[in-house]
């Protein structure tokens, strides 16, 4: 019964970030209509849908098995709060809030917490990858946070719920490097950390690179290179050694 109620709320919370007030499907439903800015509608949908909602519904499916999903979320409420205090954006703290309790209010319900980190093993081809887009992430949450800071969102109108995108587009910027060097180092999050990068990084370089001169888009170059970079940690991610491979299998048969 525990856990049938868990994987319920679970859903209720993936809801609140896929539907309202998160709006992550409803910002990627607008994001090859050339009256929106699809770049910071791309931004905002992932981080909503992928980072936030996805990392709920993966805990719903595998409520012992929650690791993955709880650091992902975790990283993402903390650059969400990087963005508060670096690009001012206080009415991003809300969203914070609703986050964070619903994290612990679900934390407190799981039938078992599995160890965030069990074991660190670095996959040297993945570091290196990830490495690489540490500069250029970084690069652009800067400018995406100085422009919030001079509320450029507001100034073109793409704000939800108060909130500026050009305040949720940074922070995925900083979650971006931050999430693929964990997978770089944590094998037990490796796939799901990965899979989520790619996914985010790769939708936003080619919403970027097919509507060149968007608001908040990268350069033409970088755009391909973005999803060159998220192809790449994919491909890594899944690359786990067979002896892990039934580490993992033995260690979640246990619990």
């Amino acid at each position: 019964m525990r856990t049938i109620i868990v994987r319920l709320v679970a859903v209720l919370f993936a809801v609140t970030w896929l539907v309202f007030p998160g709006f992550g499907l409803i910002d990627l439903s607008v994001t090859w209509d050339r009256d929106w800015p699809v770049v910071l509608e791309a931004s905002w949908g992932v981080v909503m849908t992928v980072l936030v909602g996805g990392s709920f519904l993966a805990a719903a499916a595998t409520p012992r098995r929650t690791a993955p999903a709880q650091m992902t979320v975790l990283v993402t409420l903390a650059t969400w709060l990087v963005a508060v205090v670096v690009g001012l954006e206080w009415q991003l703290l809300g969203y914070a809030v609703v986050l964070a309790l619903e994290v612990v209010a679900l934390g407190a319900l799981l039938p078992a917490r599995e160890p965030m980190l069990p074991s660190w093993s670095v996959s040297r081809p993945l570091l290196v990858v990830a490495g690489l887009g540490v500069l250029p992430w970084l690069l652009h949450a800067d400018r995406m946070l100085a422009g919030n800071r001079g509320g450029a969102g507001v100034v073109i109108g793409d704000v939800t719920m108060g909130v500026d995108h050009y305040a949720v587009q940074g922070a995925l910027a900083l979650a971006m490097p931050a999430l693929a060097l964990l997978a770089a180092g944590w094998p037990r999050g490796r796939r799901g950390l990965g899979i989520g990068v790619a996914l985010c990084a790769g939708y936003v370089g080619l919403v970027s690179a097919a509507f060149p001169g968007s608001f908040a888009g990268f350069s033409p170059l970088w755009s391909w290179l973005c999803m060159a970079w998220a192809a790449s940690v994919a491909a890594l991610s899944l690359l786990q050694p067979r002896q892990f491979r039934s580490e993992v299998v033995e260690s979640q048969r246990a619990l």
